[in-house]
Order: structure tokens, then C-alpha cells, then sequence
């Protein structure tokens, strides 16, 4: 019987497919809604799992299959079982279904098998690294407590500062201007809306800032700094709990995979105080790294 590989990155936002045959020719990619069962619970995970797997199934109904998924929380067994058995209830077309943490799969293919560090700086942060076969993580405490370094902590302190001097307790800068200008606000009662009864998403704000920062604004510069010095101690505490003499190090996440002012500043710092770091591009996607996954579920098997 033909086998086919599924690895699906699930996220906060989407879901990433990809499948391929058994020698990993990919046959099809697709996007999906969010899975991330953490923010949006198990069912309708599940759901949208299903919503976006099964339409491409059906085009093999002669194959076996075998399913990996990543997604943040998986690190915990219990949670992972149980999202797995959910899975095995309304996919009983796929044989083979494993549920692993969104650490393992985006290692894996970055690395495949190869030790490394994966600094995630998007919404919000997180550092991974996989040391002679055994993942670790730095931070990832979530917004309330934690991700520093990240577009939700950026968009705070960016819109803290803009607070102040919407109503004078600090002096207007250039920054205020950039800032009243992208989000359509003239007073205080206006900001309070934005931010508390229509619910405006503080991570986005981020990009204002790092906008502002490449233009020369002190103040946006100053916010960047700080936080690419807290991913920076980040890194130093894995420098600190292992000893390697040098390590492959991927900077990603919605704030770090594209070139911009935040990136080139961050790299820059860890190239001059930890140069044991090799910053470099991932080998594979992570939904790839999940397919690498799948591929090992059928070794037990032959």
C-alpha cells in the first residue's frame, strides 16, 4: 500500500499543511484556520484540523496515512493525548496520528538532526533549543508575565509612551504624530476606546514602532533596544545552563523573519556579545519538520 506524510504547523492565527509521499516529494501545501487548541480549546481545533486535512484525503482513499501536528501546549502529555484522541475519533481515515509540541516540529526541520536554538519573537516570544537530542525553552511565560522582546510587548510599551503624551505628562516627540496618525485618535477617550472597547490587537502596534525607529525616532529606538537587550538575556541564560563552543542560532517569528530596523538591531547585539551564536536560515518549514516527524511513525511498522 502507498503511504503519504502530513505535517501541519498549528498556530494561533493558521494552520500550515503540507503533504508529501513517503520519499518527501511534496504533493500539496494549503492554509487553514487556527488550531492552537490553548487559545481557541479542543473542538474547534479539531474542527478546523478536519476543515482543512480532509478535502485533500479524499484524493487518497488507497493510501495509509500518517499525521503529525505541532502546536503550542503539546508539550504537555496530558494535553497532547488528549488532543490526539480527539483527532483519532474524527479522522479515522489517517492511521497514524502523533500530536508533539510546536518546539519539536520547527527543531526538526530547521535542523532535521542537529543541534541548534530557535529564537521565536512574533506576538509573543520564545527561545527553543535542542542540545545532544533533549529540547529546552527560555521564556514563553505568555503577555501577562512574560514574552518580552515581542510585538505584543513592543506594542505596549510603544502604546504606554503615546498615552503620556496624549494627555501631557510627557512632551510630545515625532513619535506621537506617527502614532495619532496610524491609529485615528484625537483624545484620551478616543485612545481607551481603541484599546478597550474595540479591542485593538496592542501586537500590531509594534510595527509602528519599529517603523518609527528606522526613521530615527529616539524614543521607538530606545523601546527596541531594551527589548532586543531582554532576548538577549534570553540567549545568555541558554549560554549559561549548556556548554557547546559554538551553535547554530534561527531568528523567527512575525517580528524576526523578515529584514527590518528590529531585526538588524537584535542580530547586531548577538553577533558583538555572543559570537559563540552562528546566526543562520532554517533548513525546512516547520510544517516540513512535522512531515520528517511523520515519516518515523511508520518505521515501527515495516
Amino acid at each position: 500500500m502507498k503511504r503519504i506524510l502530513c505535517g501541519i504547523d498549528g498556530g494561533g492565527s493558521n494552520t500550515k499543511l503540507l503533504i508529501t509521499d513517503e520519499n518527501l516529494n511534496v504533493l500539496t501545501e494549503d492554509v487553514g484556520g487556527a488550531s492552537n487548541f490553548l487559545k481557541i480549546g479542543f473542538e474547534e481545533a479539531v474542527l478546523n484540523v478536519i476543515n482543512l486535512l480532509d478535502p485533500h484525503l479524499n484524493n487518497y482513499k488507497d493510501h495509509e496515512i500518517a499525521l503529525v501536528i505541532g502546536t503550542a501546549g503539546a508539550g504537555r502529555k496530558d494535553s497532547a493525548e488528549k488532543f490526539q484522541d480527539y483527532l483519532s475519533e474524527s479522522l479515522p481515515k489517517t492511521q497514524h496520528i502523533k500530536v508533539v509540541s510546536d518546539a519539536e516540529i520547527t527543531i526538526k526541520g530547521a535542523f532535521e538532526n542537529e543541534d541548534g536554538a530557535i529564537l521565536i519573537a512574533g506576538t509573543g516570544s520564545i527561545l527553543f533549543y535542542k542540545i545532544e537530542n533533549i529540547i529546552n525553552r527560555v521564556g514563553g511565560f505568555g503577555r501577562l508575565i512574560g514574552d518580552e522582546g515581542s510585538g505584543y510587548s513592543i506594542g505596549q510599551k510603544g502604546l504606554n509612551l503615546f498615552s503620556k503624551m496624549v494627555d501631557g505628562r510627557i512632551n510630545k516627540s515625532e513619535l506621537f504624530l506617527i502614532a495619532k496618525t496610524e491609529l485615528k485618535v484625537n483624545s484620551t477617550n478616543e485612545l481607551i476606546d481603541l484599546i478597550y472597547k474595540n479591542n485593538y490587537e496592542i501586537s500590531q502596534f509594534a510595527e509602528v514602532v519599529i517603523n518609527a525607529a528606522s526613521k530615527g525616532i529616539q524614543d521607538a529606538i530606545n523601546i527596541l533596544q531594551s527589548e532586543a537587550n531582554e532576548l538577549l538575556i534570553h540567549l545568555k541564560a541558554m549560554c549559561d545552563s549548556v556548554k557547546f563552543d559554538r551553535l547554530n542560532l534561527i531568528l523567527t517569528g512575525g517580528l524576526l523573519q523578515s529584514e527590518n530596523y528590529y531585526k538588524k538591531m537584535l542580530t547586531d547585539i548577538i553577533n558583538k556579545k555572543l559570537p559563540q551564536l552562528k546566526i543562520i536560515e532554517p533548513k525546512h518549514s516547520a510544517e516540513f519538520g512535522a512531515v520528517l516527524i511523520a515519516k518515523n511513525l511508520f518505521k515501527g511498522i515495516e
